[in-house]
């Protein structure tokens, strides 16, 4: 098979994935470019190349990035110098290197992805007689990508590429086994990276009402960006002149926890707002509303979220949903209010 062939198949596939393996939407197309150096094995007499590549690439599961990548350079052969130009041009070759990788991105903080990748890599040489004829073989990858926004990110990369001692194109001298060496940066921009909706989107996953009352409502937000995760918010209500958090309030809290402490949304912050009927003083509302208050965030902390990630403060009688001239209104008034603040 011609390494046109190869090229032209492991494009196809890299890019006829269809939609429904996403996993997410984050970096779905991706495209870059790079500067690359490669140091070639010392059997081959090659000095060490510097060129520039292409990559293309589609998330066929989440974090899992199906990848091609081209790159070429010019590289000096390691042949002694005769005087005479015209011949002595003759000892740079052309290398041209083709990757067929699947590439994994896992998360170490909302900006910093680890990337490690392995596949099949396919490179040729302008002069087949001087070097070597065309070989592939297993590569591996190792590297980190900055996420700059939620288009752009820079890639740093080492590669590690085993070309095997047999292909069909071997001709025409047989090609020894050879082990090269590689680093290479550059940027990638991400396309059909979120849903078309709003950046910020409330979708409310569950409502129970009684009459007028909102009893522990449930949102969820989704934050643009290529590390987002949706976050969960909400409201949990209380009994009168109560602090206690009810059962069913836990179960929100339970849920809105789980989503805080997910590695993407470990920089989250998040408040909680006490809030009170207006029975009562103002002044006993407020204390009321600071003790509801931090009963949710003392919940939440128990669960696993960091406590410096919350902060607890009071509305008392101030903030009312509802009014307050009904028993139904004030059951409503009476709750604590989960809100993201980044």
């Amino acid at each position: 098979m011609r390494t046109l062939h190869k090229f032209i198949i492991g494009a196809t596939l890299s890019v006829a994935l269809p939609a429904s393996a996403f996993a997410q939407r984050q970096g779905a197309i991706e495209l870059g470019a790079f500067g690359r150096v490669t140091k070639f094995a010392d059997t081959l007499k090659l000095d060490t190349g510097l060129g520039l590549g292409g990559r293309a690439g589609i998330y066929a599961f989440k974090n899992w990035l199906l990848e091609m990548e081209l790159s070429y350079a010019d590289v000096d052969v390691n042949l002694p110098r005769s005087g005479d130009v015209s011949r002595d041009t003759l000892n740079k070759v052309s290398h041209a290197l083709w990757a067929y990788r699947l590439t994994y991105n896992h998360p170490l903080s909302d900006r910093v992805k680890l990337l490690a990748g392995a596949g099949y890599a396919y490179d040729s040489y302008g002069r087949v007689r001087i070097v070597a004829p065309r070989g592939g073989g297993p590569q591996g990858l190792l590297g980190l990508r900055y996420i700059i926004n939620d288009r752009l990110s820079a890639r740093f990369e080492g590669t590690g590429t085993y070309v095997l001692p047999a292909d069909d194109d071997a001709k025409p001298v047989a090609r020894a086994a050879a082990f090269n060496l590689g680093a290479q940066a550059g940027l990638s921009l991400s396309f059909f990276t979120r849903d078309p909706k709003p950046r910020v989107q409330y979708d409310t996953v569950r409502v129970s009402q009684r009459d007028t009352v909102y009893v522990n409502r449930i949102d969820t937000v989704r934050i643009a960006g290529p590390a987002a995760r949706p976050i969960v918010i909400g409201a949990i209500n209380f009994a009168f002149n109560k602090s206690d958090i009810s059962n069913e309030a836990k179960t929100i809290l339970d849920i809105i926890a789980a989503s805080l402490v997910e590695p993407t949304n470990s920089s989250r912050t998040i408040t909680v707002t006490g809030n009170t009927d207006a029975i009562g003083s103002e002044r006993y509302n407020e204390t009321l509303g600071q003790a509801r208050a931090d009963q949710a965030k003392a919940y939440l902390v128990s669960k696993g979220v960091a406590e410096s990630r919350v902060v607890a403060r009071t509305q008392g009688e101030k903030d009312p949903v509802a009014p307050n001239t009904t028993d139904n209104g004030r059951a409503t008034n009476r709750r604590v209010l989960v809100m993201l603040t980044n």
